[in-house]
């Protein structure tokens, strides 16, 4: 019975260490207006370094996870099929939209990828302008 309990613990801490993704720009927009959230757009292609970079040691930190799933609409965009707006595209990648809850920008599109520390600060304080 302890060894059940210990497996339904550790598969919700899984569970709940992941980003919460959109992989639609429409969907994540209309979420976004009803929620009241501003939204990070990730823009990313196969084979990116930097992306692979993001995905596998920023988007895991717990802090960056909580933060996102608790204040952002999060929605991850393949450059190359995707549904954002024309002025949202990119040529490369990674490519960071901090949005507010009706698509404008809310803070400078970063470009690349960063420490967790560096882009947790960047979350908030893309939020805090929302």
């Amino acid at each position: 019975m302890k060894n059940l309990i210990l497996l339904v613990l550790l598969t919700l801490s899984v569970c709940a260490s992941d980003v919460k993704w959109f992989d639609s720009y429409a969907k994540a927009l209309k979420t976004a207006k009803n929620a009241n959230k501003p939204m990070l757009l990730f823009m990313n292609k196969p084979g990116c370094g930097s992306c692979a970079y993001m995905k596998e040691n920023v988007f895991t930190d717990a802090a960056v996870v909580e933060y996102l799933n608790s204040n952002y609409v999060a929605v991850s965009l393949d450059i190359h099929t995707n549904d954002a707006p024309e002025e949202l595209q990119v040529n490369v990648t990674p490519v960071f939209h901090f949005l507010n809850s009706d698509g404008s920008k809310s803070i400078e599109t970063l470009v690349g990828g960063k420490t967790a520390p560096f882009f947790l600060k960047l979350l908030k304080k893309a939020s805090s302008s929302h």
